[in-house]
C-alpha cells in the first residue's frame, strides 16, 4: 500500500506552490503521491507546469472549499495509509516524510505527528503557527512551544525532543488516514483556522496521542492566501475559537471555563477600541454573533 498522500489545497500563487511541489519532490526512502486541491483558485494550473511532478493529481472545484474541505476531499481520494497535510506556502527537508511516516508506523496509538516548523520568512526562527509544537489552555487559547502569543523564539535546538502535544499545525501535518476519516475529517463550516486543532482535539477524546518529531523539519512563509491581519482571518479565529470549545468540552467543562473566556474577549474587544484595532473588536463582535 502507498505509504503517503501528500494534500495541498490550493487558491492561487504558482510561486509559491512551485517551490513547494519542488521541495516535496526531493523527498527520499519513501513511496508518496501528491493532491492538489484547486478549490475557487483565481489562476487555473495547466497540466503542463506540473509535467516535471511525476504521479501529480489535480482535483479541481470551481468554489471556495476552504482549507477544511479542499483537505477533506484530497483525504477522500487518497491512495496512502497516511495523510499529509501541507500548506502551499510551505517547504519540506527531503526527510522530512519519510520520519513523520516512521513516526506513526512506529506507534498505534498516534494518530499524527508535525515536524519542527521554522520560518521562510525569518530564517533560524520558529513558524507562527505551531512552532515546535502547539498547546492550548483550559479557555481555548492556543499557544506553542517558541511562540507565545506575539513573541516568537529562535531555534537553537531548545525543542529538539519528540514530545507528545495537544496539536500540531495543518501547515505541515502527518495522519493517520483511517483515523482522519473515522474522526469525521475537518470541520467543514470552520473554513479555515483551528479546524486542524478541532480535529486532534477529536484525536484526543478517542484515546489518540498527537506528537512532535523536531528531526524532521517544514519552512512556512505563512499569510499567503489570508493575510495576518485581515478581517477575515481574525473573524476565523475567533468564532471557530468558540464553536471549537463548544464541540469538544463536556457541559460542566463549558459552564466552568466558556463564561470566564467570554470576559477574556470582551476585554479584548475593549482594548482593541482603545488602541484603534477597529478590525479585531469587530471580528469579537461577529464571533460572538455566530
Amino acid at each position: 500500500m502507498l505509504r503517503v498522500s501528500a494534500i495541498i489545497p490550493h487558491a492561487g500563487g504558482w510561486d509559491i506552490l512551485l517551490k513547494c511541489l519542488t521541495s516535496l519532490y526531493r523527498s527520499r526512502d519513501v513511496e508518496f503521491e501528491a493532491i492538489i486541491v484547486e478549490n475557487g483558485s483565481f489562476e487555473r494550473i495547466e497540466e503542463e507546469q506540473v509535467r516535471r511532478f511525476p504521479g501529480l493529481r489535480i482535483l479541481r472545484f470551481e468554489r471556495r472549499l476552504g482549507f477544511a474541505g479542499a483537505c477533506n476531499r484530497g483525504a477522500e481520494a487518497a491512495a496512502g495509509k497516511h495523510l499529509f497535510l501541507l500548506n502551499n506556502d510551505a517547504e519540506v527537508e527531503p526527510d522530512t516524510i519519510y520520519i513523520l511516516s516512521e513516526a506513526l508506523e512506529s506507534d498505534n496509538k498516534l494518530a499524527a505527528c508535525q515536524p519542527k516548523i521554522l520560518s521562510l520568512r525569518n530564517p533560524g526562527r520558529f513558524d507562527y503557527s505551531s512552532a515546535c509544537g502547539g498547546e492550548i489552555d483550559v479557555y481555548g487559547f492556543p499557544f506553542a512551544r517558541g511562540r507565545l502569543f506575539e513573541t516568537i523564539e529562535d531555534d537553537v535546538g531548545q525543542y529538539d525532543d519528540c514530545s507528545e502535544i495537544f496539536w500540531g499545525a495543518g501547515a505541515a501535518l502527518m495522519i493517520r488516514r483511517d483515523i482522519f476519516l473515522g474522526s469525521g475529517g475537518l470541520e467543514e463550516p470552520f473554513f479555515a483556522h483551528m479546524e486542524e486543532i478541532d480535529l486532534q482535539w477529536r484525536f484526543h477524546l478517542m484515546g489518540f496521542s498527537v506528537k512532535v518529531v523536531p528531526q524532521a523539519v517544514a519552512h512556512h512563509l505563512g499569510a499567503a492566501t489570508i493575510g495576518y491581519d485581515s478581517a477575515a482571518k481574525l473573524y476565523l479565529n475567533h468564532r471557530n475559537n468558540l464553536a471549537m470549545l463548544a464541540r469538544n468540552y463536556g457541559f460542566r467543562s463549558l459552564a466552568r471555563y466558556f463564561p470566564v473566556r467570554l470576559l477574556f474577549d470582551l476585554a479584548v474587544m475593549i482594548g482593541s477600541v482603545f488602541r484603534l484595532e477597529l478590525k479585531r473588536s469587530l471580528a469579537v463582535l461577529r464571533a460572538w454573533g455566530w
